[in-house]
């Protein structure tokens, strides 16, 4: 049983040795198997608490090494966002500018999104005429990344306050999950300059 003592000998020196550890366990055996034999041993108090707290940074770790990977595969099969709705000029017949609402930038990626195992959610931040969504990636393993996008709310446009609060979360929505991606639309983005333009 002197591997398990050695293991935790180790555990609390210098973090050069610490990784040359963590990468010992994943080559020769998995840190479950060091704490089946510890229970059987009836290791004590201290060494199990040590064991614990290696197999949650060796999971850490490695859910953070997949979600790279993971994020790098759906950069590789995710579309250049297309922009397909359109905002017209005051004539009605030109175009002002166009952006990618939500819900088609969802209809864009939910496939390889899916295929590398992510899912997103939002958190809202509301400050006096700011709001910032936040927001986070989650990868089928548990690793999490957050991205934040803040806007100022244009209270002098034309819509309700309502309006003008719904057109700039759904801005700083669509603005957060494309940066957590890291993906990119398909045009130079101008709509920023007329965010209040933007019906929900």
């Amino acid at each position: 049983f002197k591997d398990i003592i050695r293991l935790s000998e180790l555990y609390h020196m210098s973090e050069k040795k610490e990784v040359v550890v963590v990468k010992k366990v994943k080559q020769d055996t998995s840190v479950d198997n060091f704490i089946s034999q510890a229970i059987s041993a009836n290791q004590p108090v201290e060494v199990m608490e040590r064991l614990f707290a290696l197999r949650e940074k060796v999971k850490a770790e490695h859910a953070r090494e997949a979600f790279v990977a993971d994020l790098s595969g759906f950069q590789s099969e995710c579309p250049i966002i297309e922009k397909t709705k359109k905002v017209m000029n005051k004539d009605g017949q030109t175009v002002r500018y166009q952006f990618a609402p939500i819900d088609s930038i969802v209809s864009q990626i939910k496939k390889p999104l899916a295929k590398y195992g992510f899912s997103y959610t939002w958190k809202v931040v509301n400050d006096t005429g700011f709001i910032t969504a936040v927001c986070t990636i989650t990868h089928r393993l548990g690793h999490t990344q957050d991205s934040e996008f803040k806007i100022p709310i244009d209270m002098e446009g034309y819509m309700t306050a309502p309006q003008k609060y719904a057109s700039s979360l759904t801005f700083a929505k669509r603005y957060s999950l494309l940066n957590a991606l890291g993906i990119s639309t398909g045009d130079e983005d101008t709509d920023a300059v007329d965010v209040n333009k933007e019906k929900t």
